[in-house]
């Protein structure tokens, strides 16, 4: 039957500009994640390492695009080109067998698969190569029409099929068995197709280390995944624009009137950043200790170990930090990334380590985006930005260093970056939040030190008034501490409401919502 409409394919451009918006407002950040998770290097020793899997071409080209994703819009247009092109390559198989118009429902229904297993924030792009790969080979092998050669080429397609594409050529074998079906020729051949495509991963899967099942559906992470999460994305927001040290973006996407930990993580981050810890410290939801650091133990995930790094590394703990960001490069998909590489070259710049810092910074110097910022770092030949912000970082790490564990020893290691260097602001403010968040008022006292002729911030005088309401202090005590008389107010107009209402907090939350007092149950009927 001729077949009278020819442009049919033109209905997947707007398919794939609606890709393009679609990836650029719903999950822009999973796809910088996956940039920041992968690190494409031009070496020979590099790139011969894909031949140790299957889906050789699909893997290479995947990684080599998604360097590519530096920025939102550019990593949600390659995305909306990789699925116009997965619709183009599906509309010109289906086309085989169906009327235009009808072979564009079953492509754009694998369009929204793929597009919905792209949101996955581990689905590689290589994935989606691996379809567009199953389909395009299809296509190739269609354009033999000697029987018998068709027979060779459809052995050699599964055989290079799988090295090249691997789960692809699963695609390419349905096409081959609704082909045979349709055409009720080639039956016998194509059964043995079959048998030999279901074979080939268990053959090469011991050589490739994989299982059975990893090596059937290989390089794909998964055969469905619904839309992004948006806690998710808010979360890989909040880890990639505080890297960059977009603190006021940090703040929107915190989103203040929800409470999960890991934000409260970056809302302190970004207020300590421009020392304003202990002033926005009670405006925000504290889920105790892990509002200000990342627990990281045998079951925490890879993202809770790139988190974690950002804190340490900001308070100039260098061993921590590198704790955090050697477990987050065992634990990531592809144990490696420039986020992690990047951080493991600054991590042994400011430790004074040039040979260590040099393998990270020329595996660097062989990628496409980041040979520039690893030659502006080679130890001795260092730009003056760089030296200036490298003379800042190593005045604040520890001269000395001890045995401890990120999870138990926080407080070990806040007090020694302070016995090393008394101005680490940050670590001071660390410090004491923490055993205010603890309701360890003993300890805080036992590290809090006063700035001569100062009033101490509004959080740590009402900690300084609790402390000495509790021991009775004088008046006059009261008024050496240097604290506001608007503190010294706010607490008196506490007390009485607090007796008034003989503690009912409703009463209390309105005007006093916020202060640290509430927060330590201190019992104020007692208070004169």
């Amino acid at each position: 039957m001729k077949d009278t409409h020819k442009y049919g394919w033109l209905a997947f451009i707007p398919a794939g500009i609606a890709c393009f918006y679609f990836f650029l407002h719903t999950c822009p950040y999973h796809l910088l994640h996956k940039e920041q998770t992968t690190l494409f290097v031009y070496a020979a020793e590099t790139l011969s390492s894909y031949l140790d899997k299957p889906a050789v071409l699909s893997c290479l080209a995947g990684d080599y695009l998604t360097q590519f994703f530096r920025t939102p819009v550019t990593a949600s247009a390659l995305m909306g080109g990789m699925m116009l092109l997965t619709g183009l390559v599906y509309y010109a198989v289906f086309r085989k067998w169906m009327n235009a118009w009808l072979a564009i429902l079953p492509a754009f229904i694998i369009i929204f698969w793929e597009t919905m297993r792209s949101c996955g924030l581990l689905y590689p792009l290589s994935s989606s190569v691996s379809l567009i790969g199953g389909g395009g080979l299809y296509l190739i092998y269609d354009l033999i029409k000697n029987k018998y050669l068709r027979i060779g080429a459809g052995f050699v397609g599964i055989i290079l099929g799988y090295w090249l594409f691997g789960y692809g050529v699963f695609i390419f074998l349905i096409f081959l068995l609704l082909s045979s079906i349709k055409s009720r020729k080639d039956i016998l051949w194509t059964c043995l197709a079959v048998l030999a495509t279901i074979a080939i991963p268990g053959i090469f899967s011991r050589n490739y280390l994989l299982t059975y099942s990893q090596a059937c559906q290989y390089p794909a992470t998964s055969w469905w995944d619904t839309p992004p999460n948006p806690l998710f994305e808010r979360l890989t927001g909040l880890d990639i624009e505080a890297e960059a040290g977009h603190w006021e973006k940090v703040r929107k996407l915190s989103f203040p009137d929800e409470r999960i930990s890991a934000c409260s993580y970056y809302y302190n981050l970004a207020n300590a950043a421009e020392n304003k810890l202990p002033d926005g410290l009670m405006n925000y939801y504290q889920p105790g200790a892990e509002g200000l650091f990342m627990p990281i133990s045998s079951a925490s995930s890879y993202l809770s170990a790139l988190f974690a790094n950002e804190v340490w590394f900001r308070l100039d703990d260098m061993t921590m930090a590198e704790h955090a960001t050697i477990l987050g490069m065992i634990f990531s998909p592809n144990h490696t990334g420039s986020r992690m590489v990047k951080r493991m070259a600054e991590i042994n710049l400011i430790n004074g380590d040039n040979e260590a810092a040099m393998k990270y910074l020329r595996i660097l110097s062989k990628t496409r985006f980041y040979s520039q910022w690893a030659k502006d770092r080679i130890p001795g030949k260092e730009s003056e930005p760089v030296k200036q912000w490298l003379k800042e970082k190593r005045a604040f790490i520890p001269q000395s260093d001890t045995i401890r564990t990120s999870t138990v020893d926080v407080v070990k290691s806040l007090r020694l970056l302070l016995k090393s260097n008394p101005d680490n602001r940050m670590a001071r403010d660390y410090l004491l939040c923490l055993h205010l968040l603890a309701k360890n008022l003993t300890a805080f006292m036992e590290d809090y030190v006063a700035e001569p002729g100062k009033a101490p911030k509004r959080l740590y005088a009402e900690a300084l008034m609790i402390n000495l309401v509790r021991r009775q202090a004088t008046g006059d005590e009261i008024r050496e501490t240097v604290i506001e008389p608007t503190v010294v107010k706010d607490f008196k107009e506490y007390s009485r409401l607090h007796r008034q209402s003989k503690g009912n907090p409703q009463a209390l939350v309105g005007k006093f919502g916020n202060m640290i007092i509430r927060m330590m149950s201190v019992d104020l009927l007692n208070i004169i």
